[in-house]
């Protein structure tokens, strides 16, 4: 059990860095990349949440905002530096 739930919150950021691609042109590396990038962010999100202690939005909560937020921060970093924006 313990694996699993930082392995959910990966994942989760996984899908945010997509759902950010999505709002760039999409390119096979620019979407590989950003899924990668995605998934890091999710978990420096986390890591950074812990190092502050911040206790907003209880444990749960407070790990899956800090959580998509470091996967669309990452994300759209890389989608700027790696893509196009626009269609």
């Amino acid at each position: 059990m313990r694996f699993l739930i930082p392995l959910f919150i990966i994942v989760l950021g996984m899908f945010t860095g997509v759902v950010v691609c999505r709002f760039f042109k999409e390119t096979a590396i620019g979407f590989k990349l950003s899924v990668l990038a995605g998934g890091l962010g999710a978990f420096a999100g986390l890591m950074i949440r812990d190092m502050l202690d911040i206790t907003s939005a209880g444990d749960l909560g407070g790990a899956l905002i800090a959580a998509v937020i470091g996967a669309a921060a990452s994300a759209a970093i890389v989608n700027a530096l790696f893509g196009r924006i626009g269609r």
